[in-house]
């Protein structure tokens, strides 16, 4: 296992958010963190990527306990966290942009990756615009590209079809497909959009009331679960 979570729990104050969640996240895997609105999903990446404090529970990384490291600590280990609302840096190019990703890298690299290019290729084509005239799919493969440009082993994801248009909801997909199966990433994301999930995803997870209720493999995510776990 990449990561495993053993008996995390986060509050904001008095307010418990976490309840003991235990996960484990393999290599070359998609896993998809789904729940209704307010149940923890997004708190639950914050904490893995360091930008809240668990208050109890662990965290090991490739066998490194990250509990207690602050996120640029994580970013150097390999943890890299494309955001809700993706954050990128509207009065900077894309290039700019993309070369900030840059920043968590160890091996000295500086020079943006030519494979983030390949995976998207209007990158490239709007390299030299602002990122703030890209279009809102446009700046998801923006965010996703400079989260790639720090060569993570685990790219955490928060809500990527959020907003976007269907053809680049299915390149993302694709996107996400091709890293998983190098075998030496993997990926967890948060993901409302059922579809995407069943074609995308390896596996998922459902929580509710920031406790996981129900996991499994996509293919067993069945119309009952569902049903009991997802629908309003």
């Amino acid at each position: 296992m990449l990561l495993s979570i053993t008996n995390l729990d986060f509050a904001y104050g008095e307010a418990q958010i976490l309840y003991g969640i235990t996960l484990d996240i393999e290599l070359g895997k998609v896993t998809c963190v789904m729940g209704r609105n307010g149940v923890g999903k997004t708190t639950l990446l914050r904490n893995i990527m360091g930008l809240l404090k668990a208050n109890a529970g662990k965290a090991l990384f490739a066998g490194k306990n990250i509990l207690g490291m602050p996120p640029h600590e994580r970013a150097k280990l390999g943890i890299s966290l494309v955001p809700q609302g993706r954050d990128i840096f509207p009065k900077l190019t894309v290039e700019e942009n993309l070369r900030i990703g840059l920043e968590a890298r160890t091996d000295g690299v500086k020079k943006v990756p030519a494979e983030i290019f390949e995976l998207f290729p209007v990158l490239h084509d709007m390299r030299k615009r602002m990122g703030g005239d890209l279009s809102g799919g446009q700046q998801q493969q923006l965010a996703i590209g400079r989260a790639l440009a720090g060569n993570p082993g685990l790219l955490l994801l928060d809500e990527p079809t959020e907003g976007i248009q269907p053809s680049i909801i299915k390149q993302i997909g694709e996107v996400l497909r091709r890293l998983s199966k190098r075998g030496d990433m993997a990926i967890v994301l948060v993901e409302q959009y059922l579809d995407f999930v069943r074609e995308f995803g390896d596996n998922f997870v459902i929580m509710n009331r920031g406790r996981i209720v129900h996991r499994g493999l996509t293919s067993q995510l069945g119309a009952a679960v569902v049903k009991e776990h997802l629908s309003v």
